[in-house]
């Protein structure tokens, strides 16, 4: 009998960690938004962003998602990651909403909740996806939890929004990317702006740099004030996407080049040319006013005699 309790101990011992709370692990596998009223109710201050490959996805075309964690409060304990199509505690896998994960973080599983026991700081993590086979806007989102004992987490609650369809299809918005030219070189402060046809009755307009969402505009103007000091020397893509009252929608995509530096390097030209030019001024004078001293010591000399 003691043998029998000391077995059933161990057993429980070693089990625990997948039969007790979420925060303790429960492997990879296709979980829903939040797991209970009082599981990683605590906000984290962790950061979750959400890189995609693209936006505008062709119905069933491949898609990548790749989220991005970084800090937390825990180290060195379990943290999860999942991507939802809703923000809600059911309903929310991305097969709710019509996607197909082909990949998981692993490479070998399909699940939309990849796990790791021993989170150290930062994390990196792609799916890989089949978009909806209906056209539409769709939205992702992801969601961190960690923690042990603590029961932290952190939603990307901005989301990615992705327009998927043919913008050839009729009934869509005619959307075009007004400023900046396409191609272009930019520098500090720009305007993106964009025109569609129909203007009328526009739900929301989505900008998006990167596949990261800047900014969601439901009334006109449609256009942004974007400083380019944000983002690093390079090339970069601007999305809009939109979508009106009667479902239609619409997307435009250009790519513009950010070049700071150059604008430095010319600041730094023009003030070391009006250094030099503010020198050449000041010996100038210096030279006038030694040569009017010299004048006025030999009237002086003169008038002494």
């Amino acid at each position: 009998m003691a043998l029998f309790l000391v077995a059933v101990l161990i057993a429980v011992a070693v089990l625990s960690p997948t039969m007790t709370a979420y925060s303790n692990g429960v492997g990879d596998s296709n979980k829903q938004y939040g797991c209970s009223t009082d599981c990683h109710t605590v906000q984290s201050n962790s950061v979750v962003t959400m890189s995609p490959s693209t936006i505008t996805p062709t119905p069933g075309s491949t898609v990548t998602v790749t989220v991005n964690v970084s800090g937390g409060e825990a180290s060195n304990t379990p943290l999860g990651v999942m991507i939802l199509s809703a923000l809600t505690t059911s309903g929310s896998l991305p097969s709710d909403a019509g996607w197909t994960i082909v990949s998981d973080p692993t490479g070998a599983t399909a699940y939309n909740y990849h796990e790791i026991q021993t989170y150290t700081g930062s994390v990196s993590w792609t799916w890989t996806l089949t978009a909806p086979t209906s056209e539409g806007i769709y939205t992702l989102y992801a969601r961190e939890i960690h923690g042990n004992g603590e029961t932290y987490s952190r939603d990307y609650s901005t989301g990615v929004a992705f327009v998927v369809g043919n913008p050839e299809t009729p009934g869509q918005i005619s959307l075009v990317i007004t400023s900046p030219a396409a191609n272009s070189e930019v520098s500090n402060a720009i305007t993106v702006a964009a025109s569609m046809i129909p203007s009328s009755d526009i739900l929301y307009a989505i900008l998006s740099i990167d596949g990261v969402q800047v900014n969601n505009k439901t009334d006109a103007p449609f256009s942004w004030t974007i400083d380019t000091r944000l983002y690093a020397d390079g090339t970069h893509v601007v999305n809009i996407t939109a979508t009106n009252a009667t479902s239609a929608h619409g997307y435009g995509e250009i790519s513009f080049t950010v070049n700071n530096a150059g604008d430095e390097a010319k600041l730094l030209d023009w003030m070391w040319t009006m250094a030099a030019g503010s020198i050449a001024i000041v010996a100038w004078i210096g030279v006038m006013i030694v040569v009017a001293l010299m004048i006025r010591r030999r009237l002086t000399m003169k008038e002494g005699k």
